[in-house]
Protein backbone atom coordinates (compact mmCIF):
# COMPACT_ATOMS: atom_id res chain seq x y z
CA UNK A 1 0.00 0.00 0.00
CA UNK A 2 2.77 2.55 1.06
CA UNK A 3 4.74 1.76 -2.58
CA UNK A 4 1.29 1.98 -4.22
CA UNK A 5 1.36 5.96 -2.15
CA UNK A 6 4.35 6.75 -3.73
CA UNK A 7 4.03 5.19 -6.69
CA UNK A 8 0.78 7.67 -6.78
CA UNK A 9 2.89 10.65 -5.35
CA UNK A 10 5.58 10.10 -7.99
CA UNK A 11 2.80 10.15 -11.20
CA UNK A 12 1.39 13.61 -9.56
CA UNK A 13 4.39 14.71 -9.40
CA UNK A 14 5.75 14.27 -13.11
CA UNK A 15 2.29 15.07 -14.41
CA UNK A 16 2.37 18.56 -12.86
CA UNK A 17 5.91 19.21 -14.15
CA UNK A 18 4.71 17.88 -17.30
CA UNK A 19 1.72 20.00 -17.75
CA UNK A 20 3.75 22.97 -16.31
CA UNK A 21 6.93 22.55 -19.60
CA UNK A 22 4.36 22.12 -21.79
CA UNK A 23 2.24 25.32 -20.86
CA UNK A 24 6.03 26.94 -20.87
CA UNK A 25 7.13 25.71 -24.09
CA UNK A 26 3.65 27.15 -25.53
CA UNK A 27 4.48 30.45 -23.98
CA UNK A 28 7.84 30.29 -25.43
CA UNK A 29 6.64 29.23 -28.69
CA UNK A 30 4.28 31.78 -29.37
CA UNK A 31 4.97 35.24 -28.54
CA UNK A 32 2.19 35.84 -25.94
CA UNK A 33 0.20 33.60 -23.86
CA UNK A 34 -2.61 35.65 -22.67
CA UNK A 35 -5.46 33.31 -24.47
CA UNK A 36 -9.15 34.29 -24.82
CA UNK A 37 -9.66 31.76 -21.46
CA UNK A 38 -7.07 30.91 -18.89
CA UNK A 39 -6.68 27.02 -19.70
CA UNK A 40 -4.05 24.96 -20.86
CA UNK A 41 -3.66 25.25 -24.98
CA UNK A 42 -5.75 22.69 -26.23
CA UNK A 43 -8.20 22.25 -23.94
CA UNK A 44 -11.32 22.93 -26.00
CA UNK A 45 -10.13 20.73 -28.94
CA UNK A 46 -11.44 17.67 -29.69
CA UNK A 47 -8.18 15.51 -30.58
CA UNK A 48 -9.69 13.68 -33.69
CA UNK A 49 -10.54 16.91 -35.58
CA UNK A 50 -8.27 18.24 -38.34
CA UNK A 51 -9.97 21.46 -38.13
CA UNK A 52 -12.01 23.98 -35.93
CA UNK A 53 -11.43 26.60 -33.40
CA UNK A 54 -10.01 26.49 -30.19
CA UNK A 55 -10.35 29.71 -28.14
CA UNK A 56 -7.61 28.55 -26.05
CA UNK A 57 -4.84 29.12 -28.20
CA UNK A 58 -3.42 32.37 -28.98
CA UNK A 59 -4.06 32.25 -32.75
CA UNK A 60 -7.50 30.03 -32.92
CA UNK A 61 -8.29 28.59 -36.10
CA UNK A 62 -6.74 25.89 -36.92
CA UNK A 63 -6.24 23.26 -39.64
CA UNK A 64 -4.04 20.03 -38.45
CA UNK A 65 -2.82 16.96 -39.96
CA UNK A 66 -4.32 13.55 -38.37
CA UNK A 67 -0.92 12.73 -36.47
CA UNK A 68 -0.81 16.26 -35.00
CA UNK A 69 3.07 16.62 -36.92
CA UNK A 70 1.54 19.15 -39.03
CA UNK A 71 -0.61 22.32 -38.18
CA UNK A 72 -1.59 25.70 -39.41
CA UNK A 73 -3.24 28.42 -37.40
CA UNK A 74 -5.16 31.46 -38.23
CA UNK A 75 -5.61 34.96 -36.76
CA UNK A 76 -6.29 38.48 -37.06
CA UNK A 77 -6.98 41.98 -35.51
CA UNK A 78 -7.93 45.71 -36.22
CA UNK A 79 -7.27 48.72 -34.58
CA UNK A 80 -9.51 51.64 -35.13
CA UNK A 81 -9.09 55.08 -33.87
CA UNK A 82 -10.86 58.33 -33.74
CA UNK A 83 -8.04 61.02 -32.95
CA UNK A 84 -8.50 64.88 -31.74
CA UNK A 85 -5.71 66.75 -31.41
CA UNK A 86 -5.69 70.75 -29.84
CA UNK A 87 -2.98 72.66 -31.08
CA UNK A 88 -1.87 76.11 -29.11
CA UNK A 89 -0.78 79.25 -30.27
CA UNK A 90 -1.42 78.87 -33.93
CA UNK A 91 -2.83 81.64 -36.02
CA UNK A 92 -5.94 82.85 -36.81
CA UNK A 93 -6.70 81.52 -40.09
CA UNK A 94 -4.89 78.22 -39.08
CA UNK A 95 -7.54 75.91 -37.65
CA UNK A 96 -6.07 74.96 -34.13
CA UNK A 97 -8.32 71.74 -33.72
CA UNK A 98 -7.35 68.67 -36.43
CA UNK A 99 -10.02 65.52 -35.73
CA UNK A 100 -10.56 62.48 -37.59
CA UNK A 101 -10.48 58.83 -38.17
CA UNK A 102 -7.20 56.69 -38.35
CA UNK A 103 -6.63 52.88 -39.25
CA UNK A 104 -3.88 51.70 -36.32
CA UNK A 105 -3.67 48.78 -38.03
CA UNK A 106 -4.99 45.15 -39.05
CA UNK A 107 -2.68 42.59 -38.78
CA UNK A 108 -3.56 38.73 -39.96
CA UNK A 109 -1.04 35.72 -38.82
CA UNK A 110 -0.46 32.21 -40.37
CA UNK A 111 1.63 29.62 -37.86
CA UNK A 112 2.31 26.16 -37.29
CA UNK A 113 4.28 23.83 -36.78
CA UNK A 114 5.34 21.55 -39.91
CA UNK A 115 6.77 18.62 -37.35
CA UNK A 116 7.68 19.14 -33.61
CA UNK A 117 10.83 20.60 -34.59
CA UNK A 118 10.30 23.31 -37.25
CA UNK A 119 7.83 26.34 -36.42
CA UNK A 120 7.10 29.05 -39.33
CA UNK A 121 5.52 31.81 -39.13
CA UNK A 122 4.00 34.53 -41.17
CA UNK A 123 2.52 37.85 -40.52
CA UNK A 124 1.07 40.84 -42.64
CA UNK A 125 -0.46 44.76 -42.11
CA UNK A 126 -2.23 47.29 -43.93
CA UNK A 127 -0.81 50.38 -42.23
CA UNK A 128 -2.37 53.48 -41.59
CA UNK A 129 -1.85 54.71 -45.33
CA UNK A 130 -3.79 51.71 -46.72
CA UNK A 131 -0.30 49.49 -47.71
CA UNK A 132 -0.01 46.26 -47.32
CA UNK A 133 3.27 44.67 -45.98
CA UNK A 134 4.66 41.30 -45.40
CA UNK A 135 6.52 42.07 -41.64
CA UNK A 136 7.18 38.68 -40.41
CA UNK A 137 8.03 35.68 -42.63
CA UNK A 138 10.33 33.49 -40.74
CA UNK A 139 11.01 29.41 -40.11
CA UNK A 140 11.87 28.43 -36.09
CA UNK A 141 14.39 25.50 -35.91
CA UNK A 142 13.74 24.31 -32.06
CA UNK A 143 16.61 22.68 -31.34
CA UNK A 144 16.16 21.97 -27.71
CA UNK A 145 14.02 22.84 -25.31
CA UNK A 146 16.77 25.34 -24.04
CA UNK A 147 17.54 26.86 -27.99
CA UNK A 148 16.19 27.66 -31.32
CA UNK A 149 17.14 29.38 -34.14
CA UNK A 150 14.93 31.94 -36.41
CA UNK A 151 15.74 32.69 -40.17
CA UNK A 152 13.77 35.06 -42.09
CA UNK A 153 11.91 38.13 -41.86
CA UNK A 154 11.46 38.89 -38.46
CA UNK A 155 11.58 41.39 -34.90
CA UNK A 156 14.55 41.18 -33.37
CA UNK A 157 15.48 41.61 -29.67
CA UNK A 158 16.89 44.75 -29.40
CA UNK A 159 14.12 46.96 -27.86
CA UNK A 160 11.70 45.07 -25.93
CA UNK A 161 8.79 47.96 -26.75
CA UNK A 162 9.21 46.64 -30.41
CA UNK A 163 9.38 43.63 -29.39
CA UNK A 164 5.69 43.33 -28.35
CA UNK A 165 2.64 42.87 -30.68
CA UNK A 166 0.96 46.52 -30.13
CA UNK A 167 -2.41 44.74 -29.04
CA UNK A 168 -0.45 43.92 -25.63
CA UNK A 169 0.91 47.25 -24.88
CA UNK A 170 -0.32 49.36 -21.85
CA UNK A 171 -1.25 52.05 -24.18
CA UNK A 172 -2.56 52.35 -27.48
CA UNK A 173 0.91 53.14 -29.06
CA UNK A 174 4.40 52.50 -29.47
CA UNK A 175 6.32 55.18 -27.69
CA UNK A 176 7.99 58.06 -29.60
CA UNK A 177 11.25 56.58 -28.69
CA UNK A 178 10.31 53.19 -30.96
CA UNK A 179 8.53 55.09 -33.51
CA UNK A 180 12.38 57.08 -33.98
CA UNK A 181 14.97 54.15 -32.70
CA UNK A 182 13.57 50.91 -33.12
CA UNK A 183 14.86 48.60 -35.98
CA UNK A 184 11.49 47.26 -36.91
CA UNK A 185 11.32 43.93 -38.49
CA UNK A 186 14.66 42.82 -40.51
CA UNK A 187 15.81 39.95 -42.15
CA UNK A 188 18.44 37.83 -40.71
CA UNK A 189 19.31 34.97 -38.04
CA UNK A 190 18.27 35.02 -34.73
CA UNK A 191 19.02 33.03 -31.93
CA UNK A 192 17.61 32.35 -28.31
CA UNK A 193 19.06 30.36 -25.49
CA UNK A 194 17.34 30.13 -22.29
CA UNK A 195 19.91 29.55 -19.85
CA UNK A 196 17.84 29.27 -16.75
CA UNK A 197 14.53 30.78 -15.68
CA UNK A 198 16.75 33.71 -14.44
CA UNK A 199 18.41 34.14 -17.54
CA UNK A 200 17.83 33.85 -21.05
CA UNK A 201 20.34 36.03 -24.35
CA UNK A 202 19.46 36.71 -28.18
CA UNK A 203 21.71 37.05 -30.67
CA UNK A 204 21.06 38.16 -34.42
CA UNK A 205 22.77 39.07 -37.65
CA UNK A 206 20.82 40.57 -40.46
CA UNK A 207 20.38 43.60 -42.52
CA UNK A 208 19.40 46.02 -39.86
CA UNK A 209 16.03 46.68 -42.40
CA UNK A 210 13.56 49.03 -40.92
CA UNK A 211 10.85 48.57 -44.17
CA UNK A 212 11.93 52.15 -45.80
CA UNK A 213 10.03 53.55 -42.99
CA UNK A 214 13.26 55.72 -41.00
CA UNK A 215 16.21 57.41 -41.87
CA UNK A 216 20.08 56.15 -40.48
CA UNK A 217 20.11 54.63 -37.90
CA UNK A 218 17.25 52.31 -39.29
CA UNK A 219 17.97 52.82 -42.78
CA UNK A 220 16.00 51.30 -45.42
CA UNK A 221 19.19 48.61 -46.05
CA UNK A 222 22.19 48.64 -44.10
CA UNK A 223 24.52 45.76 -45.25
CA UNK A 224 24.54 44.31 -41.72
CA UNK A 225 23.64 44.53 -38.09
CA UNK A 226 24.78 43.06 -35.56
CA UNK A 227 22.65 42.69 -32.04
CA UNK A 228 22.32 40.93 -28.55
CA UNK A 229 20.23 40.96 -25.83
CA UNK A 230 20.34 39.68 -22.47
CA UNK A 231 17.63 39.34 -19.82
CA UNK A 232 17.49 38.79 -15.93
CA UNK A 233 14.49 37.50 -14.54
CA UNK A 234 15.01 38.54 -11.35
CA UNK A 235 11.72 37.53 -9.48
CA UNK A 236 8.77 36.27 -10.35
CA UNK A 237 8.45 32.53 -12.23
CA UNK A 238 8.62 31.48 -15.49
CA UNK A 239 9.31 33.91 -18.98
CA UNK A 240 5.85 33.90 -20.26
CA UNK A 241 4.36 36.34 -17.43
CA UNK A 242 6.47 38.83 -19.51
CA UNK A 243 5.00 38.05 -22.59
CA UNK A 244 2.87 41.34 -22.77
CA UNK A 245 2.74 44.86 -21.12
CA UNK A 246 -0.39 44.74 -18.84
CA UNK A 247 -0.93 41.71 -16.99
CA UNK A 248 -3.81 40.77 -14.89
CA UNK A 249 -5.14 41.34 -11.73
CA UNK A 250 -4.60 38.96 -8.91
CA UNK A 251 -3.04 36.38 -10.92
CA UNK A 252 0.64 36.28 -10.44
CA UNK A 253 2.73 37.11 -7.52
CA UNK A 254 5.14 40.05 -8.21
CA UNK A 255 8.25 39.85 -10.21
CA UNK A 256 10.73 41.56 -11.85
CA UNK A 257 12.71 41.62 -14.99
CA UNK A 258 15.67 43.74 -16.07
CA UNK A 259 17.30 43.56 -19.88
CA UNK A 260 19.84 45.28 -21.66
CA UNK A 261 20.61 45.03 -25.42
CA UNK A 262 23.31 46.99 -27.88
CA UNK A 263 23.15 46.79 -31.47
CA UNK A 264 25.54 47.82 -34.20
CA UNK A 265 24.88 48.65 -38.05
CA UNK A 266 27.30 48.84 -40.41
CA UNK A 267 27.39 50.46 -44.12
CA UNK A 268 30.00 49.42 -46.65
CA UNK A 269 29.02 50.93 -49.86
CA UNK A 270 31.95 53.94 -50.89
CA UNK A 271 29.47 55.42 -53.38
CA UNK A 272 26.39 55.88 -50.45
CA UNK A 273 28.38 56.82 -47.44
CA UNK A 274 30.16 59.74 -48.86
CA UNK A 275 26.93 61.19 -48.26
CA UNK A 276 25.23 59.83 -45.51
CA UNK A 277 25.99 57.93 -42.27
CA UNK A 278 28.38 54.73 -42.59
CA UNK A 279 26.98 53.15 -39.39
CA UNK A 280 25.13 53.37 -35.64
CA UNK A 281 25.03 51.95 -32.20
CA UNK A 282 22.07 52.15 -30.21
CA UNK A 283 22.09 50.85 -26.44
CA UNK A 284 18.97 50.02 -24.80
CA UNK A 285 18.08 49.06 -21.18
CA UNK A 286 15.23 48.48 -19.72
CA UNK A 287 12.83 46.97 -16.53
CA UNK A 288 9.62 45.71 -15.80
CA UNK A 289 7.81 44.67 -12.77
CA UNK A 290 4.58 43.35 -12.15
CA UNK A 291 2.66 43.00 -8.60
CA UNK A 292 -0.72 41.69 -8.36
CA UNK A 293 -2.79 44.45 -10.31
CA UNK A 294 0.33 46.76 -11.26
CA UNK A 295 2.67 46.48 -14.24
CA UNK A 296 5.26 49.48 -14.77
CA UNK A 297 7.76 49.54 -16.96
CA UNK A 298 10.92 51.33 -17.81
CA UNK A 299 13.21 51.76 -20.73
CA UNK A 300 16.54 54.25 -22.30
CA UNK A 301 17.79 54.60 -25.17
CA UNK A 302 20.68 55.73 -26.95
CA UNK A 303 21.83 55.66 -30.66
CA UNK A 304 25.15 56.89 -32.03
CA UNK A 305 25.40 58.12 -35.79
CA UNK A 306 28.36 57.68 -37.68
CA UNK A 307 29.96 59.12 -40.27
CA UNK A 308 32.92 59.44 -42.84
CA UNK A 309 35.90 62.13 -42.18
CA UNK A 310 34.39 65.08 -43.80
CA UNK A 311 30.95 64.00 -44.62
CA UNK A 312 28.89 64.24 -41.37
CA UNK A 313 29.23 65.05 -37.22
CA UNK A 314 29.36 61.57 -35.02
CA UNK A 315 26.25 62.40 -33.29
CA UNK A 316 23.85 61.13 -30.37
CA UNK A 317 20.09 61.40 -29.86
CA UNK A 318 18.43 59.23 -26.51
CA UNK A 319 15.06 58.28 -25.44
CA UNK A 320 12.72 57.40 -22.26
CA UNK A 321 9.89 55.75 -21.96
CA UNK A 322 7.88 54.90 -19.12
CA UNK A 323 4.43 53.34 -18.30
CA UNK A 324 2.51 52.61 -14.93
CA UNK A 325 -0.36 50.51 -15.53
CA UNK A 326 -2.88 49.56 -12.47
CA UNK A 327 -6.17 47.23 -12.60
CA UNK A 328 -9.24 48.06 -11.43
CA UNK A 329 -11.01 45.39 -11.62
CA UNK A 330 -10.72 42.48 -13.53
CA UNK A 331 -11.78 44.42 -16.47
CA UNK A 332 -10.70 48.17 -16.26
CA UNK A 333 -7.11 49.06 -16.64
CA UNK A 334 -5.75 52.28 -15.78
CA UNK A 335 -2.51 53.92 -16.90
CA UNK A 336 0.04 56.84 -17.21
CA UNK A 337 2.89 57.32 -19.73
CA UNK A 338 5.79 59.50 -20.20
CA UNK A 339 7.31 60.03 -23.91
CA UNK A 340 10.84 61.50 -24.37
CA UNK A 341 12.99 61.77 -27.32
CA UNK A 342 15.83 64.62 -26.87
CA UNK A 343 17.81 66.07 -29.00
CA UNK A 344 21.22 64.84 -27.98
CA UNK A 345 23.90 66.21 -29.63
CA UNK A 346 21.93 67.24 -32.85
CA UNK A 347 24.35 69.61 -34.87
CA UNK A 348 21.68 72.62 -34.79
CA UNK A 349 23.09 75.65 -36.43
CA UNK A 350 19.92 78.03 -35.96
CA UNK A 351 19.73 76.45 -32.19
CA UNK A 352 16.23 75.85 -32.18
CA UNK A 353 15.95 72.31 -31.80
CA UNK A 354 13.75 70.92 -28.82
CA UNK A 355 12.80 67.95 -26.73
CA UNK A 356 10.39 66.04 -27.23
CA UNK A 357 8.45 65.14 -23.72
CA UNK A 358 4.80 64.22 -23.78
CA UNK A 359 3.29 62.99 -20.58
CA UNK A 360 -0.66 60.89 -20.99
CA UNK A 361 -2.92 58.55 -19.22
CA UNK A 362 -5.65 56.27 -20.28
CA UNK A 363 -7.94 54.12 -19.54
CA UNK A 364 -8.79 50.65 -21.25
CA UNK A 365 -11.95 48.44 -20.86
CA UNK A 366 -11.07 44.67 -21.21
CA UNK A 367 -14.52 42.46 -22.75
CA UNK A 368 -12.99 39.43 -21.79
CA UNK A 369 -10.78 38.39 -18.99
CA UNK A 370 -6.75 37.10 -20.27
CA UNK A 371 -7.93 38.17 -23.74
CA UNK A 372 -5.73 41.25 -25.06
CA UNK A 373 -7.01 41.46 -28.61
CA UNK A 374 -10.52 42.57 -27.66
CA UNK A 375 -9.86 46.73 -25.61
CA UNK A 376 -11.29 49.72 -25.98
CA UNK A 377 -9.13 52.31 -25.33
CA UNK A 378 -9.65 56.69 -24.15
CA UNK A 379 -6.04 57.92 -23.55
CA UNK A 380 -5.02 61.48 -23.40
CA UNK A 381 -1.24 63.15 -24.66
CA UNK A 382 -0.06 66.30 -23.97
CA UNK A 383 3.05 67.43 -25.68
CA UNK A 384 4.72 70.57 -24.26
CA UNK A 385 6.68 71.76 -27.36
CA UNK A 386 5.98 72.35 -31.00
CA UNK A 387 6.33 69.09 -32.73
CA UNK A 388 8.18 70.25 -35.62
CA UNK A 389 11.18 71.39 -33.44
CA UNK A 390 11.94 68.27 -32.50
CA UNK A 391 13.91 65.35 -33.96
CA UNK A 392 10.73 63.03 -33.93
CA UNK A 393 9.65 63.16 -37.42
CA UNK A 394 5.11 63.94 -37.36
CA UNK A 395 3.43 60.89 -37.40
CA UNK A 396 -0.94 60.87 -37.08
CA UNK A 397 0.52 56.88 -35.06
CA UNK A 398 1.37 59.34 -32.20
CA UNK A 399 -1.76 61.22 -31.73
CA UNK A 400 -0.10 64.62 -32.60
CA UNK A 401 -0.08 66.66 -36.06
CA UNK A 402 2.45 68.59 -37.57
CA UNK A 403 2.57 72.40 -36.71
CA UNK A 404 5.47 74.95 -35.55
CA UNK A 405 3.47 76.72 -33.36
CA UNK A 406 3.25 75.47 -29.89
CA UNK A 407 2.09 72.31 -27.82
CA UNK A 408 -0.69 70.31 -28.45
CA UNK A 409 -3.22 68.30 -26.70
CA UNK A 410 -4.68 64.65 -27.98
CA UNK A 411 -7.75 62.71 -27.20
CA UNK A 412 -8.15 59.61 -28.88
CA UNK A 413 -10.00 56.37 -28.48
CA UNK A 414 -9.08 52.85 -30.25
CA UNK A 415 -11.47 49.94 -30.69
CA UNK A 416 -9.09 46.59 -30.78
CA UNK A 417 -10.54 43.54 -32.10
CA UNK A 418 -9.87 40.23 -33.12
CA UNK A 419 -10.11 36.71 -33.03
Amino acid sequence: MKTKSKLTALFMIFLFFEVSVNAQDEADRYPQRFRYRYVEPGAFQDTSKTAGFDPSLYHPFFIKSKDGQYSLNISAYAQLRYNVAFLSNTPDEINSTDLGYNLGRFRTFLEGNLTDKFYYHLRTNVNPSGKFELIAAYIQYNIDNKNWLRFGRQFMALSLEDWMYPLDLASIEFSAMDFEFAIWSSFGLQWRHVASEKFRTYASVGNGSYGGRRDFPAPAASDLALIARGEWNIMGGTWGRWDDMVGRRDKFPIGMLLGFSIGNQFRFDKEVIQTEANGGTQVNMDFSLQGENIHFFSAYNRTWKRYETGVGENAYREGFYTTLGYWLDNQWFSYARFDFVGKGNTPDPQNSLKNYAAPGAGISYYPFFFNNKVRFTLEFNHLSNPIDQTTVAPDGQLGFVPTPYGGQSSIRFQAQFGF
